[in-house]
């Protein structure tokens, strides 16, 4: 950024400051947040169709969960990208305090249990305890898919 400059209007000394690579700073601010909220709610955005339940607990809102997905055709998203059961355990078991780290499982209400089990079971042998299963109180299910 230049140092301001010095002019003179009307016999008086005036100075200026050039304001564009302030705002230059400031549009390139807006954009990195715009971008990390878009891919940070990409995340979530595996449409599934979630199973509803009477009872439920509100997860918490300051937890920062991995987000596990397994959609109608059995195919598993950790986060947004697609993987396999075996590389799903392996990136699992990468990540720093893999037992204190909330996992939230996604499945869609059409997957029996059969296919939910294998996952269920390897999550728990690498040490995973906080698991929570996402589901949709019974008053609202009129089509949402989260």
């Amino acid at each position: 950024m230049r140092s301001p400059s010095q002019s003179i209007q009307d016999g008086r000394r005036v100075d200026e400051i050039n304001m564009t690579p302030m705002i230059d700073v400031v549009f390139l601010l807006i954009i990195f947040f715009l971008v990390s909220s878009h891919l940070a709610r990409q995340e979530n955005r595996h449409a599934v169709d979630l199973p509803s339940a009477q009872s439920s607990i509100e997860s918490d809102p300051n937890a920062a969960p991995i987000n596990l997905t397994m959609d109608s055709s059995h195919q598993l998203w950790l986060g947004a990208t697609q993987v396999d059961l075996d590389e799903m355990i392996t990136r699992l078991s990468q990540t720093k305090s893999i037992v204190e780290t909330p996992v939230r499982l996604r499945v869609d209400q059409s997957v029996a249990y059969r296919f939910v089990e294998p996952v269920l079971h390897r999550i728990n042998r690498i040490g995973i305890r906080d698991l929570s299963i996402a589901t949709l109180p019974s008053s609202n299910r009129s089509g949402a898919s989260r």
